[in-house]
């Protein structure tokens, strides 16, 4: 065989040998990435990423083992906006489809599958129905987007994550349940939209399948009976009360705990505190809870510290920063009565203290040993109450009782002032409730959840930052102009 044969057949061969080794490796990254997906979110804050709250809420569907099917029905084509929202109603499904085992999605023209428009009851574009078992709910394209913007600048965005995430809240819990809150002393209202009133944490707790009442336990519809709580009640509220509770009203929810029942005390400082606290070893001392970390530019806002309980662990493992305002210290007595567990939700860092009074520094309080006390100070109390031991009666299940020392942190004003502030309310509420499984799982009021950014900084810190920007940039601007000027008069 000739010798350019031979370098033919080898160059060949070696270049079959090499494709068939590529195209072999090909395959198997294929196989490989099929099996192993992962997926890169590079949009602008992740914004086709789930939030996390969807994700557990997901975890929890599929840990219940029943297939959740949804039925998208297309927009009407020809207008201008049918393909944005088409198009983003299918992102979002197919990222639910991969993130669940149980989610089954489809995508259905409304126009050319009536049958399955007709078979469902939907006689209007662009619905999403949303079936587990007989359970169903139903979201409406104007749930689904919302305009924004003015004038040329209006646009159309797409909040359907949190709506769908509202309708799993639904389908794990198809029945509601009722908070009550304390009324008749001057306490917060659920129904006062002001940046003191209840309204939005309503809306949070609209959301959880909680629905909110006040309740009146100085009077009663019973003909010589004692005014009850509610057995339909899944909590009760007592929030920041201007007037002392009376002796009736505190035997009243004395018997409801008894009963295994959950309340929430909200206090605040100088208001008065009711006596059934002592009870269970909580007492709310004189003094403001201050930290020298606070947040910018409030003097008087800790960011406390999270303690390991339940309600704050997803708080502590996304790092969500929650906000007081001018709290109270929580005092719990050792030892506790019996049948009392306490366990730290919310405290100071070490360099916090009970402010007492004393001189101010640079128009906010300073720790001043002899006159304060030094901390950590306790800023909220979790406690558990068993059942045939003190308070609870015999059979009954063991109580929940949760003590803050701020009444503003369930408001409208602080709500939504720091990244952890919702959570960290509507985990309170499933906790008290018994609702353990669901504590981190929420959902945003609307769109995209955004994280606040927030700057924490010392006494110290915040004097440091003002030398350098009312004092070392304008010098630095100067000597910069003196700079200039000398050298262009040298020339």
């Amino acid at each position: 065989m000739k010798q350019s044969t031979r370098r033919l057949l080898a160059y060949g061969s070696n270049a079959s040998l090499v494709t068939v080794m590529v195209i072999g490796a090909l395959v198997l990254c294929y196989l490989l990435a099929d099996k192993y997906r992962w997926r890169v979110d590079l949009s602008e804050g992740a914004s086709n990423t789930l939030q996390a709250e969807t994700v557990q809420k997901l975890a929890l569907l599929d840990q219940d083992a029943r297939p959740v099917t949804i039925t998208a029905f297309s927009n009407q084509r020809g207008k201008d906006d049918a393909y944005f929202k088409d198009r983003s109603i299918k992102d979002l499904l197919r990222e639910l489809g991969e993130q669940s085992t149980m989610v089954e999605w489809r995508q259905v023209d409304f126009d050319k599958e009536r049958l399955t428009a007709e078979s469902l009851g939907v006689n209007d574009y662009g619905r999403v129905v949303i079936q587990r078992g007989d359970e169903r709910v139903d979201i409406k394209d104007r749930e689904l987007f919302r305009r924004v913007g003015k004038g040329k600048d209006r646009s159309l965005e797409f909040v359907g994550e949190p709506a769908i995430s509202r309708a799993f809240s639904q389908l794990m819990n198809p029945s509601r349940r009722t908070i009550y809150v304390l009324t008749g002393h001057g306490e917060l209202s659920p129904e006062d939209r002001t940046p003191s009133g209840l309204s939005d944490l309503v809306v949070a707790l609209d959301q959880e399948r909680y629905d909110v009442e006040t309740l009146d336990l100085l009077r009663s519809d019973r003909e010589g009976g004692l005014p009850v709580v509610p057995d339909d009640a899944a909590v009760v509220v007592v929030a920041r009360p201007k007037e002392p509770l009376t002796a009736q009203e505190q035997d009243s929810l004395l018997a409801w705990i008894g009963r295994g029942g959950s309340v929430l005390f909200a206090m605040d400082v100088g208001r008065p505190v009711p006596e059934l606290l002592g009870r269970m070893g909580v007492g709310i001392p004189d003094g403001v809870a201050l930290q020298p970390e606070m947040q910018v530019p409030y003097r008087d806002r800790p960011i406390p510290v999270y303690r390991s309980h339940p309600i704050t662990t997803e708080l502590l493992e996304e790092k969500l920063v929650t906000v007081l305002a001018h709290p109270a210290p929580v005092g719990v007595v050792d030892p506790l009565p019996q049948g009392v567990r306490a366990t730290m939700v919310l405290t100071t860092t070490r360099d916090g203290w009970i402010d007492l009074g004393g001189a101010l520094q640079g128009g906010g309080a300073v720790y001043e040993p002899g006159i304060d006390i030094q901390g950590p100070v306790n800023l909220a109390v979790a406690l558990d109450l068993l059942a045939g031991q003190g308070l609870v009666r015999p059979g009954k299940p063991a109580a929940r009782v949760f003590v803050i020392g701020d009444g503003d942190a369930f408001t409208n004003a602080l709500l939504a002032e720091a990244p952890g502030n919702r959570l960290f309310a509507v985990n309170v509420f499933h906790w008290l409730a018994g609702e353990d499984r669901r504590l981190g799982v929420t959902v945003g009021t609307v769109g995209k959840s955004t994280a606040a950014r927030r700057l924490a900084l010392t006494q110290q810190e915040l004097g440091l930052l003002r030398l350098l920007t009312i004092g070392l940039m304008p010098v630095m601007v100067l000597l910069m102009g003196i700079g200039t000027w000398m050298s262009r008069r040298g020339r």
